[in-house]
């Protein structure tokens, strides 16, 4: 048998089994999703807590500020930001800034592949954040919201992390980047499955991370999986046999975009633009 087959009859036993050590939810993320749960939590709560990770705060404020969220009055603090936001809003958006703190480590290869599939995460928020705002100027898809989306981005391939994990435990099992992307390709389904159902997320959010490179599962009206996928697909995130043009073509057919003429807009240029300067704020302390 395979190093690389006994790694992954290892990894299916451990989920199956409910023995792999999963990754936690970045403190504050975490404090401030169990804020918003309670009866008594007020937006001052919110912006108290999230100001404790001033780069968070920044970077909160930067993309909440940005044309994705369609808003002409600009917040100059984590305050104005989470009372323009509210509770549910601010909640998703501290979550997906947040997850950048889970995407680190000292080891060289595993730290290579997480730079790689954090950039991959910016891409294709930036790609899918401005779709949304160019179907939202349009009237369009008005049941998904940019916050929500900005986090099924950010955590679409969250099952990479595990992986990444039992290479820092066991490297001398994984014999370079390439196997150890191939791993991620294979695992990162289930694993982000058991990832997001640890963390208690919504179904919708699970349905990402689960079938994001599956084809094969459709939902049945446009959700946030369709643009986290054509998303990925437009910024060769994610290669299909088939050209890229006909692949889209899908996304148009089921009512995701309108046409392919939506890539030249000035909405989505200026939205992509401004989302993908916000993950490049500095905090000042």
């Amino acid at each position: 048998m395979s190093t690389e087959r006994a790694l992954l009859i290892q990894l299916v036993q451990k989920i199956n089994e409910d023995r792999l050590v999963l990754p936690s939810l970045p403190e504050v993320a975490m404090n401030v999703r169990n804020l918003a749960l309670e009866d008594e939590c007020s937006l001052a709560d919110l912006a108290k807590e999230i100001s404790k990770d001033p780069a968070l705060a920044v970077r909160l404020v930067a993309l909440a500020n940005s044309a994705a969220f369609g808003t002409s009055i600009k917040a100059d603090s984590v305050t104005f930001a989470v009372s323009r936001l509210g509770l549910e809003k601010t909640r998703d958006l501290a979550s997906a800034v947040a997850m950048h703190q889970l995407f680190y480590s000292e080891h060289k290869m595993t730290w290579e592949v997480l730079e790689q599939q954090w950039q991959s995460n910016i891409d294709v928020a930036c790609c899918a954040l401005a779709l949304l705002a160019c179907q939202h100027e349009r009237g369009q898809l008005v049941h998904l919201t940019a916050d929500t989306l900005l986090l099924a981005c950010q955590i679409h391939n969250i099952g990479a992390l595990p992986v990444l994990e039992q290479a820092e435990r066991h490297p001398h099992l994984f014999q370079d980047k390439a196997q150890l992307l191939r791993m991620i390709q294979l695992m990162r389904a289930p694993l982000g499955k058991a990832v997001l159902e640890h963390w208690q997320f919504p179904r919708e959010l699970i349905e990402v991370a689960r079938y994001w490179s599956d084809m094969s599962f459709q939902t049945p009206a446009v959700s946030y999986l369709d643009l986290v996928r054509l998303s990925a697909l437009y910024t060769r995130q994610w290669v299909l046999p088939d050209p890229l043009s006909s692949s889209l073509e899908l996304f148009v057919r089921k009512g995701v975009i309108p046409d392919l003429e939506i890539f030249g807009m000035e909405t989505y240029f200026l939205s992509f633009n401004e989302v993908r300067a916000s993950f490049n704020v500095e905090a000042h302390v």
